[in-house]
């Protein structure tokens, strides 16, 4: 797994490289490998190359270079704190949307065209992709805009595609 998150790592600009990139790799190095922390590399290295100049650390108040020994710690620390009553409405809003619309889209293509790989593909990524659309209002909030919509609109896009995949493997079989 170091060989991955070394590859990660690779994705960020050079100068976050060089000012983070060793106690990154040694925070990593202490904590058990998981797809979260893989998910919140490349989100950051995203967030990295859309905003240069670093909003998380800037929002967080981190400008002292001195208190670079938890720096990283606080800025991976993406949880949900400071999530409004507004935001976990609009994260339902986006789960019980996109659910109904791909169900909807689902059926009406099977009843329309009859069952196929792409209409059950739809269907069982439904709950998936609605989740990944809905965590830009939650637990990507620490991201900047564009690295929270490529995030969730990929994710999302990956998450059809992946289902469409095995749903067209699974009629071949």
């Amino acid at each position: 797994m170091a060989v991955m998150t070394s590859a990660l790592i690779r994705l960020y600009p050079r100068a976050w490289r060089e000012r983070y990139g060793a106690e990154m790799q040694d925070l990593l190095a202490r904590q058990p490998a998981s797809l979260r922390a893989m998910t919140d590399l490349l989100a950051g290295a995203i967030d990295a190359r859309l905003n240069p100049q670093n909003l998380v650390v800037a929002n967080l108040g981190i400008v002292n270079p001195a208190h670079k020994g938890n720096t990283m710690i606080r800025v991976l620390s993406c949880a949900p704190a400071g999530v409004s009553v507004a935001d976990q409405f609009r994260s339902a809003a986006w789960m019980i949307g996109t659910s109904l619309v791909m169900v909807t889209l689902s059926i009406m293509l099977k009843s329309k065209f009859g069952p196929s790989s792409f209409s059950e593909g739809l269907l069982y990524a439904g709950f998936p992709a609605a989740l990944m659309l809905s965590s830009q209002s939650i637990y990507l909030r620490c991201y900047s805009p564009a690295a929270r919509r490529i995030i969730s609109i990929g994710g999302a896009v990956g998450m059809v595609l992946f289902m469409w995949a095995v749903t067209a493997i699974s009629y071949r079989i």
